[in-house]
C-alpha cells in the first residue's frame, strides 16, 4: 500500500512539474519576442490574489542563439509595479537537463518600458483579469463597509430607543413616586387636621 501511494505521489509530481521539452505545448502562451529571445507564460500555473494584488507565474525565455531556455518563477506586485524573481532553471534547448538553477531571495526589479519584463507584467495582468478582479474586490469591500455602517446605524438606533425607553420608564416611576408622595403628604395633612 505504501509503495502504491509513493508511486502515485511520484507520478503526480512528475505530471505537475514543468519540463523543458514542453514549451511548445498549448499551456505555454507567447507574450513577447525580440531579436534575442522569446517569452512564453505557463497558463497552467498562473495565479492571482486580488487582496495582495500579486500574481505568481512561471515564464520561459527561449534564447535560440545561446541554445538555452530559461524557466523562471516570478511574483508580480502590480500595486508597486515590481517583478520579484523567485526561481531560475536554465536548460539546454530540447533537453530536460538543468544547466543551472538558482533560488532568489528579495530580488526584484522594476520593468523598463517596452522590455520583455514589462510585456510579462502586462500579459499576466490581462490573463488573470486583474482589473476586473480588483474592481470586484473593491465593490465587495465597499459593500462590506456599507453593511457594517448599516449594522452600526441599526445598533445605535436600537441603543437610543432602549435609552429613551429607560428614561421614559424612569420618568414614569418618578411621577408615580411624586404622586405617592403627594397623596401621602395630603393624607398626612388631613390626618393631622382631623386627628386620623
Amino acid at each position: 500500500m505504501k509503495k502504491i501511494l509513493l508511486l502515485v505521489m511520484v507520478l503526480v509530481g512528475l505530471l505537475s512539474t514543468v519540463s523543458a521539452k514542453e514549451f511548445n505545448e498549448a499551456r505555454w502562451q507567447w507574450f513577447y519576442s525580440n531579436a534575442n529571445y522569446t517569452g512564453k507564460i505557463d497558463l497552467n500555473t498562473i495565479s492571482y490574489d486580488p487582496a495582495s494584488d500579486t500574481a505568481d507565474v512561471w515564464a520561459v525565455w527561449i534564447h535560440p542563439a545561446e541554445r538555452q531556455q530559461r524557466l523562471q518563477n516570478y511574483t508580480i506586485n502590480f500595486k508597486n509595479n515590481v517583478i520579484i524573481l523567485k526561481k531560475l532553471y536554465v536548460y539546454r534547448t530540447g533537453s530536460d537537463e538543468t544547466l543551472y538553477n538558482k533560488v532568489f531571495y528579495n530580488t526584484s526589479l522594476t520593468p523598463a518600458p517596452s522590455s520583455g519584463d514589462e510585456a510579462l507584467l502586462l500579459a499576466v495582468k490581462g490573463l488573470v483579469s486583474r482589473d476586473a478582479k480588483l474592481a470586484t474586490l473593491k465593490k465587495e469591500r465597499e459593500e462590506e463597509a456599507q453593511r457594517r455602517l448599516e449594522e452600526q446605524r441599526v445598533e445605535e438606533q436600537k441603543r437610543l430607543e432602549e435609552q429613551k425607553a429607560f428614561e421614559e420608564k424612569q420618568k414614569a416611576a418618578q411621577k408615580e413616586a411624586e404622586k405617592r408622595n403627594r397623596v401621602a403628604t395630603i393624607g398626612g395633612i388631613l390626618g393631622s387636621l382631623f386627628g386620623i
